[in-house]
């Protein structure tokens, strides 16, 4: 979990100057919906909010957030717009890098004209300079029109295999941003 935190840190820290300077920014009105599959049985770990962000963690429901073995994760960072969505995929990375001198970037496909522009990718490592596990992570990053949505599922892997990627592809892929 800290290294969900630091990386949600660095964009709070970071982002903001996309939207501080930007008066006609909503705060409100719109939402990231995404459908986690019931088959998959899926459990609140933690929802968290604040006035910048909103993170909420998912894991199976035989899991903790201690001990899991896949999670997913989506981060509304609110008034963040206008930010570059290779940009937002960059600073993941750059934090990833922090922790795990291993870490690996893979672009894996973006769409910067869609009407809320979106990029998928992975960020991959077989271990933390701390110590920590393998742990690997497919990012959908979009770009709303009042906030930025920074999504990921994860496994304690030092890969996603070929089989959970296109899964993966296809379920990000199957999100709406929503007027509220």
């Amino acid at each position: 979990m800290i290294r969900v935190f630091i990386a949600t840190l660095a964009l709070i820290c970071t982002i903001p100057a996309w939207a501080q300077d930007n008066p006609t920014v909503q705060r409100k009105g719109e939402s990231l919906m995404l459908d986690w599959p019931d088959s998959e049985h899926w459990k609140v770990g933690s929802n968290q909010e604040n006035e910048e962000i909103q993170m909420l963690e998912l894991i199976p429901e035989k899991e903790t957030l201690e001990n899991w073995t896949e999670m997913g994760n989506m981060m509304s960072i609110k008034g963040a717009v206008g930010v570059p969505v290779d940009v937002a995929m960059n600073m993941m990375y750059d934090q990833a890098r922090k922790v795990s001198s291993k870490a690996k970037l893979t672009f894996i496909e973006k769409d910067e004209k869609a009407e809320y522009p979106w990029i998928l990718f992975t960020i991959e490592t077989n271990g933390f300079d701390d110590g920590g596990a393998a742990e690997s992570q497919l990012w959908y990053i979009v770009q709303g029109k009042s906030a930025l949505y920074a999504n990921f599922r994860a496994v304690k892997k030092a890969t996603v295999s070929k089989a959970q990627k296109e899964k993966w592809i296809r379920f990000f892929k199957t999100a709406k941003v929503v007027n509220l």
